[in-house]
This record gives structure tokens, sequence and C-alpha cells, in this order.
């Protein structure tokens, strides 16, 4: 019969990975409290949270979420020694960044593997999306390619009529 603590653990992980659907997993064996401090705030700015997880609680909870109805989950065998989920919504790209960022300064934080989309991402992958812009960037992009034309335009029939004042001012003075 399983202990009442992991019952509520695998829960709590089943109900983050429901909430918030992305996720990168990630080893931290080395880093200091400040640093899990450090790396723990970074990712909060990017409205996402980091837990250190027990891997046979999280592999529970993943199968049980609704995450693994769809289709198979595989992470293969990185789930040696401790890891931690860092859990995210849409912005993952963002959050990809901040591990990525960090780990260049702090190698002791590995990043294994991630969930993205709907898919499984290796370390490259997680690192290659780490290279994307965030939605907030790809929403101003946007804005921008669709806001073009309407000031190219705008700026033409600017200039359209400032040519006929100029004609007719011209035409004014010679005549005048």
């Amino acid at each position: 019969m399983a202990n009442a603590s992991k019952i509520e653990a695998v829960a709590e992980l089943k109900t983050r990975l429901e909430k918030r659907p992305n996720f990168i997993l990630a080893s931290y064996s080395g880093l200091t409290v400040e640093d899990m401090t450090n790396l723990r705030a970074q990712l909060r700015k990017q409205g996402s949270e980091m837990k250190v997880i027990k891997n046979n609680l999280f592999l529970r909870a993943l199968k049980e979420s609704t995450l693994h109805k769809d289709k198979s989950i595989d992470f293969g065998d990185i789930y040696k020694g401790p890891l931690a989920a860092i859990f995210s919504t849409e912005e993952l790209p963002a959050v990809a960044k901040v591990c990525k960022d960090f780990a260049k300064d702090k190698k002791d934080l590995d990043v294994k593997t991630g969930y993205f989309d709907g898919q499984v991402l290796d370390k490259k992958g997680v690192e290659s999306i780490a290279g994307l812009p965030s939605k907030q960037e790809l929403l101003a992009q946007i804005a921008r390619g669709l806001n073009a034309p309407s000031t190219q335009i705008a700026s033409g029939m600017n200039q359209i009529i400032a040519s006929l004042a100029r004609g007719i001012k011209a035409i004014g003075e010679k005549n005048g």
C-alpha cells in the first residue's frame, strides 16, 4: 500500500503538470542553496516554477496526468540522480533561455530533457527553443508586420497631397 505522503506528492505533481503542461527536467547536483534561490527567482520572473522531484513519483504523476492520455511519453533513462522539474505554461522558450544562460555560469545545472507543446525534447531540443522569441516578442513582430502596409499607404497618400499642395502653390505664385 502506498504511503499517504507519496499519494499526496503524486497528486500535487499531477496538478502541476495539468496546470503547466510544458516542463524541463534538469540535474542540479552541485548547486548551492544560493544558486538555487537565484535560479528560482529568475524562473518566477518568466511565470514558471521549479520543484525538486522524486523521480519515481514524477513518473507516476506523468502517467496519471492528461498529458499521458494522448500518447506515451518516454524520456528514456534520464531519471538517474536528483532532478528538478521546471514547470511553465506557454513561455517555455523564455524559461529554456533562463536555464541555458544560468548553465553557462553554473556548470552544475544540466538540462536533461523537456516537454513542449506535446513534444518530448532532448537536451539539444531544449537549447534550440531557448533561441526562439517569447510570445510577447512574436506578437510585437506580428503587429509590426500588420502595421507596416497601412503606414506605407498613409505615407504615400501624404506625399501625394503634399505634392498637390506644392503644385497649387506654384500655379498660384505664377499667376499671382
